[in-house]
């Protein structure tokens, strides 16, 4: 803990499953670039990894402190555990595959101070080499967000706004949502709310939260000043999940019904399908490896859309 006699200010909370080498990077990152002149304790709930994780942590890293479950509850409710244990004014939320930058703690510390309403602030999030994730902030998901994303309406005009931002702007502002692969939250104000909905074992937490503490009054601020480094898991090259798609189609059937459920998995269909056949034609003229992988990304997305009705 950065200045170890001290209450901290800043508590890092970290869920971990099976990341024991991204961990270590993570770690090294938030010695790094800490806040300045802030007390921050760091707080590790881990899944029962059985990668290593607990020993090094025990050896190597008293300072952190450790929930070593015996199972894997999920991200939601290990994160509540951390929640529980915390004594941070605020909680820096951030994955294991998630890398501070100089300056990006300072920045999401700034930007959730600036205003008493902000509860949450969420960096810019950026792949290994320096390029853009959309997802790291958005609208609340609606059938007319998931038309403009899905439908390519969004690229049209900036007016018609999908599910993620429309541009790598440099400039901070109020949005619906940021990623949880790294968010400062207000520790009173997650307490607030009763933390994450462990109903959701994985993905959309960060959604649900942010919706839930707007519901309150607060607001979510994105502020891209602070860049964070995300491997998401190593590289997925930003393809879906089965566990992504069921998860995003379970908490839009919650919040809008079967019949809009249905709808959303409609217009899924149809922008999976659109994105594979024209990365697929692409790659064809110009004979691309990239794009045809990006084409058969696209085609298991939509095998997975339908795998994820299970």
């Amino acid at each position: 803990m950065t200045g170890a006699d001290a209450t901290p200010d800043v508590t890092a909370l970290i869920v971990t499953w099976r990341s024991h080498e991204l961990l270590e990077r993570c770690l090294a990152a938030l010695d790094r670039h800490a806040p300045t002149g802030r007390a921050m304790e760091i707080v590790v709930v881990d899944n029962d990894s059985r990668d290593g994780t607990v020993e090094y942590l025990r050896d190597a890293r008293p300072d952190v402190r450790l929930v070593a479950n015996q199972e894997n509850v999920g991200y939601t409710r290990a994160n509540n555990q951390g929640l529980a244990i915390a004594r941070g004014r605020h909680i820096l939320l951030i994955n294991a595959d998630a890398f501070l930058t100089a300056g990006a703690a300072d920045a999401l510390l700034a930007a959730l101070e600036s205003d008493p309403r902000v509860a949450v602030a969420g960096p810019r999030l950026a792949f290994g080499d320096g390029s853009w994730q959309r997802w790291t902030a958005g609208r609340e998901p609606s059938l007319v967000a998931a038309a403009n994303h899905y439908l390519f309406l969004e690229r049209l005009s900036p007016r018609l706004r999908g599910l993620y931002l429309g541009a790598d702007t440099r400039e901070a502002r109020t949005v619906d949502w940021v990623s949880s692969a790294c968010m400062v939250v207000r520790a009173d104000a997650m307490r607030a709310v009763g933390g994450m909905d462990e109903r959701l074992f994985t993905y959309m937490d960060d959604v649900d939260l942010c919706r839930r503490l707007r519901e309150r009054g607060w607001l979510v601020r994105y502020d891209p000043r602070a860049q964070v480094t995300h491997l998401m898991g190593g590289g997925t090259g930003g393809i879906a999940s089965a566990a992504a798609i069921r998860s995003f189609n379970a908490y839009f059937a919650r919040r809008h019904g079967r019949g809009a459920a249905l709808a959303l998995r409609a217009l899924q269909t149809v922008g999976f399908a659109l994105r594979a056949i024209a990365y697929a034609g692409a790659a064809a003229l110009r004979g691309d490896g990239a794009l045809r992988t990006r084409a058969a990304g696209h085609w298991r997305s939509l095998r997975l859309l339908w795998e994820a009705r299970a």
